[in-house]
């Protein structure tokens, strides 16, 4: 018995293996504290313009209204597709306190293809993310950290 729809469902994967990685894109801001951090990144994943932020502290010196500052702030990296980096900077920048906030973005020359494939699959789903307490039981979050 044939199955004519193998041959659709083969090619939309050969299309999707065989597309450039640089869909994967990763911007970058900086903010002053952690809940800032936060706060942006959560947003942003919420409203999926973003797969993932990493934050981290970090030491900057730069000039500011003709006085060198040297100061800790928090550096946040998101990670996302090409289409979604314009939308997602100027929600970042809708919602950050700088009155001159950095916000970069660097396109990517390579990226694994499960971890694209994850990227495609996860930003194209309009379901909302549940929380770790919506999903599992509380008797299975212990058995989940176990895990790792």
């Amino acid at each position: 018995m044939e199955n004519y729809g193998e041959p659709k469902i083969f090619m939309g994967l050969l299309e999707r293996v065989s597309r450039d990685a640089e869909d994967i894109v990763f911007v970058y801001t900086i903010c002053s504290n952690k809940e800032e951090a936060r706060m942006m990144g959560l947003l942003a994943i919420e409203e999926k313009l973003a797969i993932s932020m990493d934050y981290w502290v970090i030491n900057s010196i730069y000039p500011w209204q003709g006085v060198i500052e040297e100061v800790d702030q928090y550096l946040l990296m998101f990670s996302t597709q090409k289409q979604k980096s314009e939308e997602l900077m100027k929600h970042i920048e809708s919602k950050h306190s700088y009155k001159v906030p950095m916000i970069t973005k660097c396109n990517t020359d390579m990226a694994n293809m499960p971890y694209q494939l994850w990227v495609d699959d996860t930003l194209k789903n309009t379901d909302k993310y549940k929380t770790e307490e919506d999903a599992y039981p509380i008797e299975d979050i212990n058995s989940l950290h176990n895990l790792k």
